[in-house]
């Protein structure tokens, strides 16, 4: 049980301004610029004239923003902001919650004015030897994000993930890279597909870069064979829950390539299911397909193709990484269109991330130097 409070005397015997005394120890008193509300803060001085120059600097850096005002909130609090301030699914809300509750534990009831960069590198220290580096980084990025929300909260003035050293920073690294197909195997592929409306799945990621829950949840209404355009309005959870894009710039339309309108317009001459509101890739009962069987389609297709044992990593996101990389070495198209057709924000991460050259070294070189000698170029 703490013991009375009382001010603090000089040696003439006066009270000393701001200044208290409880259990032996010196206390400040103030009122908090960012709050307007009175505080008591225990000081580490053990006299008079230390107090005071501790209680002045506690208000200097409390007026310029350099020390936070004291704060109470919770690292689960600060992550609760955090989640309410994003549009989540459910799906992604519940899995960030089951990742802070699994390897956050520790944090979850301490003051996130407390935790020290040290214990976070800690905790992701501890990971990196027992989960994969995809975990590693989600949790990660829910400390990023949460200490940064605290931060442009007020409650911290700097974010103990600034503290950590770019070693003690999970990268996510894939086992193997991602195969970029050209324009060949990309073709040879697609016609391995085991019936028209695999072939057709196959082609929607390959020559129009759709993401596995936007060809899931594309209707016949989004395509307009007459003006040669595919328009992207919403994706599709696991469970066949239609939802927004993943960004705003998800929605976007895209142009029906020659390849792709021919195996539409074939499977349409097929399709049970034709409807303007019905799915282009359904079941026959004109349901949504299961992600599962999607990515089966393509692994038949690998098969009969003869591309199982490709180098990197031969998933349907590697046909959309195929897509962007095609747009942007054959087709030359410049970033800011390539982001907008793959329907990224940020026309940077599209080229650092979707657009690689395919190309073999000697067919690269051999367009570098045509192209130089035709431009005049060190001629």
């Amino acid at each position: 049980m703490q013991g009375k409070r009382s001010r603090a005397l000089d040696s003439r015997g006066r009270a000393v301004p701001g200044l208290y005394v409880r259990d032996g120890r010196l206390i400040a008193g103030f009122r908090c610029p960012q709050t307007r509300r009175w505080r008591m803060q225990a000081l580490a001085a053990e006299t008079l004239t230390e107090a005071r120059r501790e209680r002045d600097s506690l208000l200097a850096g409390l007026r310029e923003a350099r020390v936070a005002a004291p704060d109470s909130a919770t690292f689960i609090d600060v992550f609760h902001e955090y989640q309410g301030a994003r549009s989540l699914s459910a799906r992604t809300r519940v899995h960030e919650q089951h990742l802070v509750d699994r390897h956050v534990a520790a944090l979850k009831t301490r003051r996130a004015q407390d935790v020290t960069a040290s214990e976070v590198a800690r905790l992701l220290r501890g990971m990196r030897d027992t989960y994969s580096p995809w975990t590693c980084v989600a949790v990660y990025r829910i400390l990023r994000g949460s200490f940064a929300l605290a931060l442009r909260r007020g409650i911290l003035t700097r974010s103990p993930i600034d503290g950590l050293a770019p070693s003690e920073r999970p990268k996510q690294r894939n086992a193997k890279p991602v195969t970029v197909l050209d324009a060949e195997t990309m073709e040879r592929l697609i016609a391995a597909g085991t019936s028209e409306r695999w072939r057709a799945a196959l082609a929607l990621a390959g020559y129009a870069g759709l993401r596995l829950g936007e060809i899931r949840a594309l209707t016949w209404a989004d395509l307009d064979f007459d003006a040669g355009t595919l328009t992207v309005r919403r994706s599709m959870l696991p469970d066949g829950t239609p939802k927004a894009p993943k960004t705003d710039a998800g929605t976007r339309a895209v142009p029906l390539l020659p390849a792709l309108r021919r195996l539409l317009v074939a499977w349409k001459l097929r399709a049970p299911h034709t409807g303007a509101d019905r799915l282009v890739i359904a079941t026959a009962d004109g349901k949504p397909v299961a992600e599962r069987n999607v990515r089966r389609a393509l692994d038949d297709a690998k098969t009969a193709a003869g591309l199982d044992d490709t180098d990197g990593r031969l998933s349907l996101h590697s046909l959309r990484h195929s897509f962007a990389s095609m747009l942007a070495t054959d087709l030359e198209l410049p970033a800011t269109t390539l982001a907008r057709l793959t329907g990224h924000a940020d026309a940077g991460f599209t080229l650092r991330v979707y657009a690689r050259d395919s190309r073999e070294d000697a067919a690269l070189v051999e367009d570098v130097l045509a192209r130089a000698q035709g431009a005049g170029i060190a001629g």
